[in-house]
């Protein structure tokens, strides 16, 4: 009899570490059986700068997880995010020989694997590679292009880099807690497998992840990944701003309560009453005008999206995608208004808001999008693996190195 495969997820983003345990039953359906969180330390950005704090905080999540789901945990998926991520699309074509005009499987593999080579410099590693569909003789898409007649097979493939020694760093913490690194995940290609259904990736979906410290962005066109990377703003941008206009009286929690409570992106940025804070354990109790408030959350939301904006293809953005916002500021009051206005009148799908306390289910929450995709991003991985299996991401940074890349 078949038995059940378990599969870890790993985030170690600015705000939160996360550990999420899924178990996968032999008909493919997957539950999320324990998850360890605790509060980072020593990440910035999205990034490690504090090796030995941010290799605790990987510890105390992974104790936590194996004891909420009851099993030992000795291998994960981990997300990585930072500035220095970007994803570029590459095109691989075969022409036929002379004699033969009838696609096969070996064309479309020499074709795929062009596509997936795309030259890097010599400090940049691949993270993923993202296969689309194939076109011949410049026609129409198709994922299937063997017994099709053609003379030049096109796919695209979208390549998604970063800096080696900082992905290094990462890859670095788990190793010494000591856990092993099935793969490395962008965060967004995760975050996508839980937001996104193949259909809303068919007809268009740009995918908007605000984070703490950073703001993820993957765009889908006819289901294929066509541009992502990430924008060094998110959350924690604002409550500096907060911190600013309150003259230096409020704390960073407070910031985040009066942004989570009393402020809204869209807000009268007029108006005149007040937003009041109660300081405890000896912290300044914080008073603010609303109007004040808005603002400095209008004009950190609208600088986040404005950089998002202007790395989309102007002719995705006019195609009739929608837009899909997630990560934890995307519960922001006025966020889907003040999307709209930026991306001009776009369709946008904004999270349901979440019930008071703690009574809600970690599916509907949208700070946990990232680390339940790598679930699910696993699940596909395993699977890939069965069919065409490939070293582990250790392995392929040595390979890399060894190649002078």
């Amino acid at each position: 009899m078949a038995q059940s495969k378990i599969l870890v997820g790993l985030e170690i983003g600015t705000s939160k570490t996360c550990m999420v345990v899924g178990e996968i039953r032999p008909d493919a359906t997957a539950t999320i059986i324990g998850i360890g969180e605790v509060k980072s330390c020593g990440v910035k950005k999205g990034e490690i700068t504090d090796l030995s704090l941010a290799r605790q905080c990987v510890c105390d999540a992974w104790q936590l997880a194996q004891d909420h789901a009851d099993v030992d945990i000795l291998n994960v998926f981990l997300s990585v995010t930072g500035e220095h991520i970007v994803g570029e699309n590459n095109v691989g074509s075969f022409r036929l020989p002379d004699d033969q005009d009838v696609i096969d499987d070996e064309h479309a593999d020499i074709a795929k694997e062009k596509a997936e080579k795309l030259e890097l410099a010599s400090d940049r590693f691949p993270i993923n590679r993202e296969l689309g569909g194939f076109s011949i003789d410049s026609g129409e898409p198709t994922r299937h292009p063997a017994g099709l007649s053609g003379r030049t097979l096109d796919v695209n493939c979208h390549v998604m880099h970063g800096i080696r020694t900082r992905l290094q760093n990462s890859l670095r913490c788990v190793r010494q807690v000591p856990l092993e690194v099935e793969d490395l995940v962008f965060a967004p290609l995760a975050t996508a497998q839980m937001v996104l259904n193949r259909q809303q990736k068919e007809a268009g979906a740009l995918l908007i992840d605000i984070g703490g410290g950073t703001t993820d962005f993957i765009c889908f066109k006819g289901g294929d990944v066509v541009a992502s990377g990430c924008i060094p703003m998110g959350g924690n941008t604002i409550n500096q701003q907060i911190v600013r206009i309150s003259d230096e009286r409020a704390s960073r929690d407070a910031a985040e309560t009066l942004k989570r409570t009393e402020g809204n992106a869209f807000g009268d940025i007029k108006d005149h009453s007040l937003a009041q804070y109660k300081g405890t354990h000896g912290m300044h109790d914080v008073t603010i005008e609303r109007g004040k408030l808005n603002l400095a959350i209008r004009n950190s939301m609208a600088a986040m999206l404005l950089q998002v904006r202007d790395r989309i293809p102007a002719e995705l953005l006019n195609s009739g995608m929608s837009i899909f916002l997630s990560g934890g500021s995307s519960l922001m009051r006025g966020l889907d208004k003040l999307t709209e206005y930026i991306f001009k009148g776009m369709t946008v799908h904004q999270p349901a808001p979440l019930p008071p306390g703690h009574n809600h289910s970690y599916l509907a929450d949208p700070r946990y999008c990232t680390a339940i995709g790598l679930i699910r991003f696993a699940q596909r991985y395993d699977d890939d693996a069965i069919r065409a299996p490939r070293p582990g991401v250790f392995s392929r940074f040595l390979n890399f190195l060894r190649r002078g890349h």
